[in-house]
């Protein structure tokens, strides 16, 4: 298909569903599972953004986590402004400087992945990673690899609500109708809350989502996983996020009835589903 009928947003409003609540829907981890002790005092959270959204975004999540102990470190991928020219954001490139800034962080490290950031993690985890990975938590993210592309198990409905407020310009997925785009990815009335938004929003390079991930399964399969559902996702729907934690092979899921940007709707109730995720 062509390039901007492929490319979905994966970071766009979440739909504002209150709920201060998670639910943990399957067993803990065992043997590679995260001490309470080491999850309190050594563990070092990478929090790697999306499609159309600012590293800033998860300060809130971070700042809960860092309140208890765990030390956050929120990563900004290539392309957050409209200075740079948007072919050069490749999958590779945006992988690579992911790569360049964990490899000196504290270790180990559990990288922590939103939307489109869970394929620029599958891609440095292939091809440049040096850090050691003890886990991975997935929130409402893609999974890709063996070759496939960041988007391949999004259906038609979550690009069609992708597609009300976006459109494709010059290489750009730019946000080109607010109302459309707010309608689309939030309930939401608030003022306050579109505020938020759009302080965190941008438009993003197309060509990242065209790319194709080049990470081994057996190499995955080797690192514990996670997956935080956003259970009311218009952009990356329930049931896609089901058929991704399973392709994956998640072995501990959690719920949270959230739209697409938990971080900023719910960061408290996100914190606490990774939280407990760093205790069993």
């Amino acid at each position: 298909m062509k390039l901007k009928h492929t490319f979905i947003s994966l970071c766009a409003v979440a739909s504002l569903v209150a709920c201060n609540s998670i639910s943990s829907d399957s067993k803990p981890l065992s043997a590679g599972s995260l001490s309470t002790e080491r999850a309190e005092t050594e563990t070092t959270v990478v929090f790697i953004h999306g499609a159309h959204l600012r590293g800033s975004a998860w300060q809130p999540v971070a700042t809960e986590l860092k309140n208890a102990q765990i030390i956050p470190h929120i990563i900004d991928l290539p392309g957050r402004d409209n200075k740079v020219a948007p072919k050069i954001i490749t999958l590779n490139h945006a992988a690579n400087s992911l790569c360049k800034r964990t490899k000196d962080l504290p270790q180990p490290q559990v990288w922590v992945m939103h939307s489109q950031g869970g394929a620029v993690a599958h891609e440095a985890l292939a091809s440049c990673n040096r850090a050691h990975v003890s886990h991975l938590i997935y929130v409402s993210a893609v999974a890709p690899f063996e070759g496939a592309k960041p988007f391949a198990l999004l259906n038609k409905e979550d690009e069609k609500n992708y597609f009300k407020g976006v459109t494709y310009e010059d290489g750009w997925m730019k946000i080109t109708n607010q109302s459309e785009y707010v309608a689309s990815f939030t309930n939401t009335k608030s003022k306050s809350m579109q505020a938020k938004i759009w302080s965190q929003s941008v438009d993003e390079p197309a060509v990242t989502g065209e790319g194709k991930v080049h990470l081994n399964k057996s190499k995955l399969d080797a690192i514990p996983k996670v997956y935080v559902f956003a259970k009311e996702d218009k952009i990356i729907s329930y049931a896609t996020q089901q058929k991704i934690a399973q392709s994956i092979g998640a072995t501990q899921t959690y719920s949270i009835e959230s739209g697409h940007l938990p971080m900023i709707t719910q960061p408290l109730a996100l914190a606490d589903a990774i939280k407990s995720a760093l205790r069993h």
